[in-house]
This record gives structure tokens, C-alpha cells and sequence, in this order.
């Protein structure tokens, strides 16, 4: 039996939907079976599991989901919470309460890492989650990267965390964790 080879042409537009042909080297020609969902021939079962695999590689190589999307869907994922989205002048920024007592305890957002640093210079966007700890938490983290001062909130008891992936997920769930406890009934 003579051995068949294939090329896949994938395409990904900047809109970010991956599309793609596959084509047999030896006609040159598209090969159609790939798209017949009543095929079940083995080789076809072959070349359909093999382009699956390219573009299972291709999403996971380039469709790395943001850390604050993931943190999003962490936090309906452990509590069950949807965001709100309360102010006009920012419709992005997405507040996390407690669903016994509406008490925020995240508040998710864009905004110029300037803001943060001081250095009004800084026009890149970050995504930033302010959160509220233990008062006597927050000198030792915000000595440490990636933490500030909380913008647009008490400094006293809550916290901005750059969302830029260099503090693992976990990290940043753990303190999400405590902020919401903030947020408990008292018994």
C-alpha cells in the first residue's frame, strides 16, 4: 500500500478563527472526506484525527487564555458569583460581590499600568484585580512585584494585583479566597 501525504493549510485570521484545508501531496487536489461527518473509513478516521491534533496544538500554543479571564471563570467556577458591571464611565470594570449581602470583594479591570506605578508616562494596558487582605498582609506584599497600593479603593485594607501571568493562578486564587471570606456573615 502506498503511503499518502498530506498537507494542512491553516488559516487564523486576526479575528482569531482558525480555519484550514488539507490536501493530498500526490493529486494535489483538497481532500473532501476530511469535512464528511458520515465517513467513518479508518483512513479517513486517521487524517481527520491527525488535523485535530494540529489545530488542538495550534490552540494551545496560541490561544493561551488571559489570567484574568481565568480567574473570571475561576471565580464562577468555586462560587458561583457573575460579575456586575455597575459603572457607566467604565463599563469593562467588573465587580465581584458576595451574593448573601452584595459586599464586593474583587474588582476587575483595564487600565494604564501608569496608574499604578506613578509613572504616568506607562501607557501599557494591564489587567489588575483589586482585592481586600489581612491590614497586616499588605506592607510585606506590596514591597513584592506585580502588587500596589489599591487603585480607587481604602489603601488600608485592599490591594491591586497585575494580572500579567507572573504570579501563578493559584496565587492570586488563595487571596481571593481570603477577600471573599471578608465578605462572610458573621456568626
Amino acid at each position: 500500500m502506498k503511503s499518502a501525504n498530506f498537507l494542512a493549510k491553516i488559516r487564523i485570521p486576526s479575528a482569531g478563527k482558525v480555519s484550514g484545508n488539507v490536501y493530498d501531496l500526490d493529486t494535489g487536489e483538497e481532500y473532501l472526506l476530511l469535512r464528511v461527518e458520515s465517513n467513518t473509513g479508518s483512513f479517513s478516521a486517521v487524517v481527520k484525527a491527525e488535523y485535530r491534533t494540529i489545530l488542538q496544538d495550534i490552540a494551545g500554543k496560541c490561544f493561551v487564555k488571559a489570567q484574568a479571564d481565568r480567574i473570571k471563570d475561576e471565580i464562577k467556577a468555586r462560587y458561583g458569583d457573575e460579575p456586575d458591571f455597575p459603572f457607566k464611565k467604565f463599563p469593562d470594570y467588573a465587580v465581584f460581590r458576595n451574593p448573601q449581602n452584595r459586599k464586593w470583594y474583587g474588582l476587575l479591570m483595564a487600565m494604564l499600568l501608569g496608574k499604578l506605578t506613578g509613572d504616568e508616562k506607562d501607557q501599557q494596558e494591564a489587567a489588575v484585580l483589586n482585592l481586600k487582605l489581612a491590614e497586616e498582609k499588605l506592607p510585606a506584599l506590596r514591597k513584592k512585584a506585580d502588587f500596589f497600593p489599591a487603585y480607587h479603593m481604602n489603601k488600608q485594607n485592599w490591594l491591586s494585583v497585575l494580572l500579567n501571568n507572573d504570579l501563578q493562578d493559584e496565587e492570586v486564587l488563595a487571596m481571593l479566597d481570603e477577600s471573599r471570606a471578608f465578605t462572610e456573615r458573621k456568626k
